[in-house]
């Protein structure tokens, strides 16, 4: 695990507690049925606007609800078309079917970071691949260039229905090829690091490439999300084995940098990718609060005082926050653009090299024809590899 620096909590409370009353009237707005209201008219037009260009939903929103929609202001637009599109931005309970196969493939790009110093393994985190070669996750998880040096990052530790643990593969990081960061006590708190392109000796599966795991495409544009909706987080709390966090999870907040929601994570979720409906990574989760009673004790899920031998998954979270995608997008592009600019000062644990910053370029300029993940390999009973069928279903 790799617990916040203390300032940094005190950050997030303060910023959680300012938020408050927005979450709780997200939360009427929510109860009922009226999640239009929410969000600023602006937002709206704006995630409008997103999901009617996203051909996964034809089907669902429908033709003449589309069309309602395109053709006017959302509150111009008719009844119907305003309750389809409420409907969208609050979740159905039926969902596509590729919604799940698309999650099944986006998982393979989240890996769990083995955060270590010169001898040893001292936490854990979570990280997720935006570019070939290039991960995000928290300044507070990789706090240095030096602590990413010796830190490394596994994908597919994750265990099948028959408790099996998938082939993974741990690969080192490459800071001395790129490494752009902002700190986590008073700033964004991320960490933008390359990945070498094969897997260490010493993994289960030594043979591995990165790019077999695919990347997430990140979208700087706003629209992404509206307030009310779900948000789902794929994430290896506390180092265990891959996990996902799916519905009921809802963003209640927006500030400049920051989303707040209500998805549950645990130590070691820091640097999670945050994804809205269509899978579109919109935040990087941060950090939560914990509830506390009057005098302060961290309360466990029902209401009684947590203790440690509880265990993280006992604690009752007041809420979450992440750093905005759109956000981390234009900060990381203008430090790119500052370590590139030969008369720019040097700044501290800042390196782009000439090939680490192609790689970036992927992030600005992403392929259309981008490396979808293939299936995981498996193990079978006698724990021999199974060779993952080629191929991929991409829904978009």
């Amino acid at each position: 695990m790799m617990e916040l620096p203390r300032q940094v909590h005190q950050e997030i409370t303060q910023r959680l507690t300012a938020s408050e009353k927005e979450r709780e009237k997200t939360r009427q707005y929510l109860q009922q049925g009226e999640l239009l209201k929410a969000d600023s008219p602006e937002r709206i037009e704006k995630r409008k606007m997103r999901l009617l260009a996203n051909q996964s939903l034809t089907m669902i929103l429908s033709k003449e609800n589309r069309e309602a929609l395109a053709s006017s202001p959302v509150g111009e637009a008719p009844e119907s078309a305003q309750r389809a599109l409420e409907r969208q931005i609050g979740g159905n309970d039926t969902q596509p079917c590729w919604f799940l196969t698309r999650g099944t493939e986006l998982r393979r790009t989240v890996g769990r970071i083995h955060i270590r110093d010169a001898s040893r393994r001292v936490g854990w985190g979570t990280g997720f691949l935006v570019a070939p070669n290039l991960m995000v996750t928290n300044q507070h998880v990789l706090d240095s260039l030096e602590t990413a040096r010796f830190s490394r990052v596994e994908f597919d530790y994750e265990e099948t229905f028959e408790g099996e643990v998938l082939l993974s593969a741990i690969f080192d990081l490459a800071p001395e090829i790129f490494f752009v960061s902002h700190p986590a006590r008073g700033g964004m708190d991320y960490a933008l690091v390359a990945v070498t392109d094969r897997a260490r000796a010493d993994s289960r599966r030594p043979d591995a490439n990165i790019a077999e795991f695919g990347y997430n495409v990140l979208v700087r544009e706003e629209g992404k999300l509206a307030k009310g909706e779900m948000i789902h987080s794929i994430h290896h709390p506390e180092g265990q084995p891959r996990q996902v966090s799916l519905r009921e999870n809802r963003l209640t907040a927006l500030q400049d940098l920051w989303l707040h929601y209500e998805t549950d994570t645990e130590q070691g979720s820091s640097g999670a990718p945050l994804f809205n409906n269509q899978w579109e990574i919109v935040g990087i989760h941060h950090g939560g609060v914990e509830k506390r009673d009057s005098e302060g004790n961290i309360l466990a899920i029902g209401g009684g005082h947590w203790t440690p031998q509880m265990g993280e998954r006992q604690k009752w979270w007041y809420a979450n926050e992440g750093l905005r995608i759109s956000r981390f997008v234009a900060d990381v592009e203008a430090q790119v653009k500052a370590a590139l600019d030969s008369n720019a000062p040097p700044v501290a644990d800042r390196v782009v090299t000439q090939a680490g910053h192609a790689l970036f370029e992927a992030i600005l300029k992403p392929s259309q024809n981008r490396a979808v993940p293939t299936p995981s390999p498996t193990v079978e009973g006698d724990g021999s590899f199974v060779p993952p069928s080629h191929g991929g279903f991409n829904p978009e």
